[in-house]
Parts: structure tokens; sequence; C-alpha cells
């Protein structure tokens, strides 16, 4: 069994203070000591091309990250040593169980949450075989609670670059390597559980920790491809880390071209979990708080729950925001404690919590 070894979460690589919504400056700052070995980098001088604006999206969705890869039956990232929460023991808590699978939509949907994004680590490292394997039995989940009468939410991709592992995405081969994970997983996930913004399927990114190189070219030829192999634009949600191209490192730290910004449909900031709210981006991050201090070399700055009124301050400020996409950090991250899924802990706390805060979202009304 391989042990937990996930590299840790950047929380911020730059931020303006003016940028910190409601939780302030204090609250970075105290989140970033516990994340002090991701790289960082200075913000972007004024002279940088702005952001583009988000593209539209047709309709309100509420995300949620979804980590699939817990197997009971071998144990396979379910070490009791560094869990801070606990699944249910029924059913069985497996990516390889259709019902355990069935449990966790039907929950997402209670909840209000309108899109799945299962946590994809790609098809070509066989330890990581849940990764692919486990789409399969995922897809069969959902078909059979919608043949049951059920309305489970619709299946988005949460492309967790870490596998990137320093590769070039600059050079054709790792451009090809990088669209080749976007086909593997839109493939696996049959076309009428696809969550789609605008008619086209959702792709979020994870950071671009672990990228050496990337230019607007590397996303290019993911549309280009994805269109010629689907016959659709995949709409593309990437995490701000990705704004502007990585010409190369330098003693740990990102050096990036400020004067031609990244073009995708859409972006958000990771680890609201940590820091709360933050208006950066066109999707609303929340997060309940965050504990990994279980887990070996990490865990020095824990984020308290507040009995919940972390997450609802966050939820809150989201929906202040008028933010159309929203995205929940995470729905079952047990190793890193931000997880709102049912569990021995907290049992339906925060799905209670969020099919609240869900129908004030929804309730803003339609775009």
């Amino acid at each position: 069994m391989r042990p937990f070894q996930r590299p840790r979460r950047r929380v911020l690589t730059w931020l303006g203070a003016g940028a910190l919504g409601v939780f302030g400056l204090a609250a970075v700052v105290a989140g970033l000591s516990s994340q002090n070995n991701r790289p960082t980098e200075t913000a972007p001088p004024p002279s940088a091309a702005p952001t583009p604006t988000p593209v539209p999206p047709d309709r309100r969705l509420i995300f949620t990250y979804y980590f699939y890869w817990y197997d009971a039956s071998t144990g396979a990232h379910l070490q009791p040593s560094i869990l801070r929460y606990h699944f249910p023991p029924e059913p069985l808590v497996s990516w390889r169980n259709v019902a355990w699978h069935q449990k966790q939509l039907s929950d997402m949907r209670w909840a209000g949450i309108d899109v799945a994004l299962p946590v994809y680590w790609g098809y070509d490292r066989p330890e990581d075989d849940w990764s692919w394997k486990g789409l399969d039995v995922l897809a069969q989940a959902w078909h059979e609670l919608k043949a049951q009468g059920g309305d489970p939410p619709s299946i988005g991709m949460f492309f967790d670059t870490t596998i990137v592992n320093g590769r070039d995405l600059v050079t054709a081969d790792g451009q090809q390597w990088f669209y080749s994970n976007f086909h593997d997983f839109f493939t696996r996930i049959p076309r009428d559980e696809w969550a789609l913004i605008n008619g086209r399927p959702v792709a979020f990114l994870f950071t671009s920790d672990w990228t050496t190189a990337m230019d607007q070219s590397t996303f290019d030829f993911v549309y280009d491809h994805f269109e010629a192999d689907f016959g659709v634009r995949p709409y593309i949600v990437r995490e701000v880390s990705w704004d502007y191209p990585i010409l190369r490192w330098e003693k740990g730290v990102r050096i990036r071209d400020y004067t031609r910004a990244i073009k995708t449909d859409n972006s958000y900031l990771w680890a609201a979990a940590i820091h709360g709210f933050v208006n950066r981006g066109g999707v609303a991050e929340v997060g309940p708080g965050f504990d990994d201090h279980l887990v070996p070399g990490r865990g020095d700055t824990p984020v308290s729950r507040e009995n919940g009124d972390f997450y609802r301050r966050s939820f809150q400020a989201a929906i202040s925001s008028g933010k159309p996409l929203l995205a929940i950090e995470t729905w079952d991250e047990l190793h890193e404690g931000s997880s709102i899924a049912e569990t021995v802990e907290y049992g339906r706390t925060y799905l209670a919590i969020t099919r609240e805060m869900a129908a004030s979202f929804h309730a803003v009304g339609r775009i």
C-alpha cells in the first residue's frame, strides 16, 4: 500500500491586500505559514496585461471536488494514522464500489450541488489505477441512479496537475501529454453525464506549481484537439497560478511573462478551505476549514471550522459577490480536513449547512 504522498497544497502565490475580501490580510498570512514550502512569486507589475474577463456562463452552478481514491478493500488512502475525519463504514468505502459512489452522488444532490468534479490523476501511472478505473465505476453508478429515477449531479473534470511533475508544457511532447489526460477523462465519462456550461464540457485545473513552463499554446493545443476529437470546445477553468506564462524557474521562483495574459474561459483561486472566500477569478471558492496535522511534515496551522461559522461566512460572502459559479473545497478530502461529506465526526451537519446555503445561492435566479 503506497503511503499518502500528495504534495502540499499551495495557498496563495500573490494577492494584493485589496483582494482579501471579508477575511483580511491577517487570515491569509496565518494560512501561508502552513504552506511555506510552496513556490512564491512577486505580484505582477502594474503594466501587466489584465486577466481576461471570464466567459459568462448560461446558468448558476455549484461544484465540489470529489476525491474518489479511497479503497477499504486495500486500505488505500484510508490509513487511520493520517485521516482527520472518517467515512461511515457503510456502504463499503471504495472507488470500486458502485453503491459508495451512489451514496456520494445522492448526498451531493440532496445538499444542492449541481456538479461533481472527480479529482483525476491521469491514466498512465500504474500505482494510481484508481484514477481511470474509478471513472468507469463512477459512470456506472451515475447511470444506475438515473435509471432508478434519481437526479445525480453532472460530472466535470478536476485535473489534479500535481501529476504534471515538472513537464514542460510548451514542448510538443508536453502538450500532447497534457491534452491526453483531457481526452482520457472525457472518453471514460459518457456524454450524457457531462457537466456543461454554454453547451461545453467543464474542466477545472489545479495549480501550475508542478509545471516547468507553459504559455497560451498549451491551452490552444487542448482546445483545438478536444474540438477535433469531440466536436465541442471544453470550458476550461484555470487556477489563477496559470494566469500568465511560465518561462522557467530560477531558485524555486517562477519567472513569468506578464505582458501576455493566458486566455481560458474562467478562473478561480485555490485554498478557500484555508483563507476563506477571496474575490479573485470568476468562480467563487468556499470551504469549511482545514486541518492536515496528522499528515507527516505538515499541519502547523490548522484553520478552525468554528462550528460551521467559517463555512457559512465564506459561503455568504461568495453569494454576495454575485458570481454565478461556486466551488466547494472539498467534498471529501479527509487527510486535509476540508470535507463536507457525511463523516463519523460530523454526521450530516455540513451537508445540511450546504443545502441551506445552496438554496440561497440558487434563489438569486437565472443569469
